[in-house]
């Protein structure tokens, strides 16, 4: 896509960092449900998960073939430098063999049916990465809800600068109450006027997705309500702002460090195709958004010594197990839920299941919190290591593993998060996930960068 191009959408978007893209799919000949893969940011302690995925990709184009999985980041500098020349000839291939087909200036409509039977749809598009800054106290339209952890930028710099495709495993919210921007698209769908593209059942649980590819005069009533929601007026009205509060139209909800990745290589290069990156976006009204928590596992550490150091880093504010009635605040023989004055997180090892009760004074958010604590510990203790884990019992697991412990937290409310982000900034590093690790986006859709 060219920076004429750009401007042409502008001109009736007024600036929009959402446009078309010329975005590929696997060709009819391709099967879909060996294809598509689960973000790899996900199952980053389970490379059993990923063993599957690659004996279920064995011999057939996959997205196995062309995604490097977090899992496996900690092997040495030449394995991983292996795996990334791998992709890219693979990428290479793919393209040059026509495994992909092809829509100019397109849009896709996308459905995700979980196995519970809930629902997400969203609208994978380009966003312009001139109008996304990852950088602390940013006031882009599109703008990161956490804190973007600079040192892992490098290695995803080192797996797109080579890259011929990029596939998407990012989410970005609107907040759009009236659902005036994605749900007409998806009434549209309902009616059964247009052919889906692609519908299939994703592997290792992942649910079915269904996708409808969309023209200029399909999209163009979603871009005209989403140009409503970035007008200045309404934006400040709606969140009760100053005049002088910049617009915030776009909120990242996953990949916000694969979307920095991004920005950062364009920002190398200058290059006209890397100015954008495919997403999807989604409404963060949509009830098939859930807000999950993200849990915090510790690696290599004495979990008497991290005790200890907790209670000496938090004080008064910190009140573990029972008699916690005392805590300030709280009342009752003991408590099973968090108060308006503190924050419950659940503490496990492999000999104990606590709960820690820690003061909201100490910051907005239990993952603030407790993100601060560890960050402080690990600077004492560098052999200590951390983790984030999707799933209540995932995170329990590793927790009682030896030389270990978990924290496993409380969902933030969906509701909070425009508001907290807009006034307040980015969020910790991992606050939230939208829903867990097999609801995550799946790698389907590409569009060539290189």
């Amino acid at each position: 896509m060219s920076r004429k191009d750009n401007n042409s959408i502008n001109n009736t978007t007024s600036v929009l960092p959402v446009l078309p893209a010329d975005i590929l799919i696997p060709g009819k000949d391709i099967d879909p449900g060996r294809f598509a893969v689960v973000a790899c940011d996900q199952f980053t302690q389970d490379k059993a998960y990923w063993e599957r995925v690659y004996k279920l990709a064995d011999g057939v184009p996959s997205a196995a073939h062309i995604m490097l999985p977090e899992a496996y980041l900690d092997e040495d500098r030449k394995e991983i430098d292996r795996r990334i020349a791998g992709i890219n000839k693979t990428m290479a291939e793919y393209l040059e063999c026509g495994v992909f087909d092809e829509y100019k200036e397109s849009m896709i409509l996308t459905r995700r049916t979980f196995k519970t039977g809930k629902k997400r749809t969203g609208l994978v598009a380009a966003i312009d990465l001139e109008q996304y800054d990852y950088k602390k106290g940013s006031v882009s339209p599109v703008r990161a809800t956490e804190a973007t952890v600079l040192e892992r930028i490098p290695p995803r710099v080192a797996i797109r600068r080579g890259a011929r495709l990029e596939m998407p495993h990012i989410m970005i919210l609107i907040d759009d109450p009236e659902m005036t921007v994605i749900e007409p698209l998806e009434e549209a769908a309902e009616a059964g006027a247009k052919t889906p593209a692609y519908d299939f059942e994703l592997m290792e649980g992942g649910g079915n997705v269904k996708g409808w590819v969309l023209r200029r005069s399909e999209y163009e009533n979603a871009l005209k309500a989403l140009k409503k929601l970035a007008d200045p007026e309404a934006f400040r009205k709606k969140y009760a702002l100053s005049d002088d509060v910049p617009v915030m139209v776009l909120a990242i909800g996953d990949g916000n460090h694969s979307l920095a990745s991004a920005k950062a290589l364009y920002e190398e290069t200058r290059s006209p195709a890397m100015r954008y990156a495919l997403a999807e976006i989604v409404n963060i009204h949509s009830p098939g958004i859930e807000f999950e928590p993200i849990h915090r596992v510790m690696m290599n550490i004495d979990p008497a010594e991290i005790e200890a150091e907790a209670r000496s880093y938090f004080g008064d504010d910190l009140v573990i197990g029972k008699g916690c009635a005392k805590a300030r605040g709280l009342s009752g023989s003991g408590i099973k839920h968090a108060s308006e004055d503190h924050f419950r997180i659940e503490f496990i090892t492999k000999s104990i299941d606590a709960v820690w009760y820690v003061s909201r004074a100490r910051h907005l958010l239990s993952a603030g919190a407790i993100q601060e604590f560890l960050d402080s510990f690990i600077s004492r203790h560098p052999e200590a290591k951390i983790d984030y884990i999707h799933g209540d019992s995932e995170a329990k697991a590793f927790g009682r593993a030896d030389n270990s412990c978990a924290f496993i937290l409380d969902a933030m409310p969906k509701s909070d998060l425009f508001p907290t982000v807009i006034k307040n900034g980015a969020l910790p590093r991992k606050t939230f996930s939208m829903g867990n690790a097999e609801e995550k986006r799946y790698y389907f859709e590409c569009r060539r960068i290189g």
